[in-house]
């Protein structure tokens, strides 16, 4: 994948970057399950509690849980992105890589302020403040929910 590819394929409009913010609250989710409990338990909660929509999303959550090496998640994640009928449709290809990145981060163990206040924001350009914003607003409200959860509010 060239530079010219890739910066072509992930120009979208304002509104399909917004979209995309639904996805990246359904990575919010996966990712306090495996900071708190771990990637088997994630596995478990996809197959029973978690409805996540985007398919490629349970995919890639699929390949990261079984796959220790982390080159061959990365190697596996674009190939499927670049052989599947999204890598001609720029919102779909923007969302993919969105995707990709963060499960590949995740999988690295990456911190969760790293990953959605800096790396999953950058992709949405003038519009990450937005993005910033969802996180640590779902980080404020999960916290909240522990607290009251433990008793403490």
């Amino acid at each position: 994948m060239t530079a010219d590819y890739y910066t072509q394929h992930m120009q979208v409009t304002r509104e399909q970057k917004q979209a995309c913010i639904g996805v990246v609250k359904e990575l919010l989710t996966l990712a306090f399950v495996v900071k708190e409990q771990g990637f088997l338990k994630l596995d478990e909660l996809l197959h029973t509690e978690l409805r996540v929509q985007d398919r490629f999303l349970r995919r890639a959550a699929a390949i990261v849980i079984e796959t220790s090496n982390q080159e061959s998640i990365e190697t596996v994640l674009y190939n499927l992105i670049f052989t599947s009928s999204e890598v001609n449709n720029n919102p779909l290809f923007f969302r993919s890589v969105v995707v990709a990145e963060t499960m590949i981060a995740l999988g690295k163990g990456e911190d969760m302020d790293y990953i959605f206040a800096h790396l999953v924001p950058s992709f949405f350009g003038e519009y990450a403040d937005q993005v910033e914003e969802t996180y640590y607003q779902a980080k404020r409200e999960h916290m909240t929910r522990g607290l009251q959860a433990a008793g403490k509010l």
